[in-house]
């Protein structure tokens, strides 16, 4: 998305948590106006970064990890089972999340 198409609405969609989206709308609404716009371009980056490098990292290492019961060997830098532990957490929250945006 390029920089002329980010509204507030699409930062607050694209960023993956709950959490962070209420932090940012929380911001957003708080911050005077004439700070608006450094507020506005530093989630923005963090929502980029999340699009085009985190989302797809998360990805790969969910699809991997759905295939093979293990990560991905480019995590074997990290502890085995803090890297495992540290994924069944994330996919626990993004279970969570989805379970209370069902209801």
């Amino acid at each position: 998305m390029s920089a002329d198409t980010w509204t507030i609405d699409s930062i607050a969609h694209a960023l993956p948590s709950a959490e962070l989206r209420q932090n940012f709308l929380r911001e957003v609404h708080l911050t005077p106006r004439s700070e608006l716009d450094a507020v506005l371009e530093r989630w923005e980056q963090v929502a980029i970064r999340w699009t085009e490098e985190e989302a797809p990292r998360i990805e790969r290492a969910r699809t991997h990890y759905a295939e093979h019961g293990t990560l991905p060997p480019e995590y074997e830098g990290e502890p085995v089972e803090e890297a495992q532990r540290n994924f069944e957490a994330w996919r626990t929250r993004m279970r969570e999340q989805k379970g209370s945006s069902a209801a």
